[in-house]
């Protein structure tokens, strides 16, 4: 039963000096760095952006009609655009923009007589500007704008 002890006691001491071993090893490791979660990217829907590359939101417009009037279109958040032509400015929440399949189309209430004014632009890479066509609802007045951006 002694030569029992004296192996247990061996044995435990041995298991116990292999234990210190390991665990001393483990603090020389370097610890692994924790790496804070990534934000999942936004996806962006191609066909709501002008020619499918431009962010329309907040992004204001210039250009000359057809007609010789300077026109600037500022596009509000939220659908809303701000317009001017020639020297007069004018806000309406009832003037609005839109894009689908990547053409912007805006509705501009122009006046009783002449009605709303119904916008659309395709992108034209090549010249870094808006083609725009633009026809009266009621006096079916037609004209066209190259719009370039403002930056």
């Amino acid at each position: 039963m002694k030569l029992f002890k004296k192996t247990r006691i061996v044995s435990v001491s041995a298991l116990s000096l292999a234990l210190m071993v390991v665990l001393s090893a483990c603090s020389f490791l370097e610890p692994e760095p924790i790496q804070p979660p990534s934000p999942s990217p936004t996806v962006v829907d191609p066909s709501t952006l002008i020619g499918g590359v431009i962010e329309p939101s907040g992004t204001t417009w210039t250009g000359k009609d057809s007609g010789g009037d300077y026109n600037r279109f500022t596009l509000k958040p939220g659908g809303s655009v701000d317009v001017t032509f020639g020297l007069n400015s004018y806000f309406s929440a009832a003037d609005t923009w839109k894009v689908h399949d990547g053409v912007l189309t805006m509705s501009i209430f122009i006046d009783d007589s002449n009605g709303t004014a119904e916008y659309t632009g395709t992108w034209d890479p090549a010249s870094n500007t808006l083609k725009t066509q633009m026809k009266t609802s009621k006096s079916n007045q037609e004209l066209t704008v190259d719009l370039t951006q403002v930056k």
